[in-house]
């Protein structure tokens, strides 16, 4: 009878162990979408990744959306948002997000400042309505189709000059 006693409080102790573990080893992320355009021109913010959809959300001038969720596994999770502004939200940009970033909705684009490096200010990363290997800067995402295009058209010379 004592035997069953401990192996029954062993057993809660390690349900109780792997609970707690899974919720220590979950990440918060933390990311900022700020609507800096004049004029009353609203934002509108949808975030998700291949786990949660965030919804979407109107973000009015001046305003701001806080994009805060715990993920279990950040590190390979990812994580994009798509904004849409303008007269009846016809200019739009998606772009992969990372936690500790701040991104600056403006009239010329999106500006990022990172919160993890040193850096400070906004830098411009994308223009509304530009392709994302067109903009200044490349997501994870868009670097990768990049390089695979390159491959690919690379492969295909080669085969067809010899």
């Amino acid at each position: 009878m004592q035997m069953n006693r401990v192996s029954f409080i062993l057993f809660v102790f390690a349900i109780s162990l792997t609970m707690m573990s899974k919720t220590a080893l979950s990440e918060t992320v933390s990311v900022w979408i700020r609507n800096l355009m004049h004029n009353g021109n609203d934002l509108i913010v949808h975030c998700k990744s291949t786990e949660k959809d965030m919804g979407y959300h109107m973000v009015h001038s001046t305003g701001s959306y806080h994009v805060l969720y715990k993920d279990s596994d950040y590190s390979v999770t990812p994580t994009w948002c798509h904004l849409w502004q303008g007269p009846n939200f016809k200019h739009h940009q998606v772009f992969d997000i990372y936690d500790g970033e701040v991104w600056e909705a403006r009239e010329d684009g999106i500006y990022m400042i990172d919160g993890r490096s040193r850096r400070s200010g906004s830098e411009f990363t994308y223009g509304w309505d530009v392709p994302l290997t067109l903009s200044k800067a490349s997501s994870l995402r868009s670097t990768y189709m990049i390089s695979l295009s390159l491959l690919v058209s690379s492969l295909f010379l080669f085969y067809f000059s010899i």
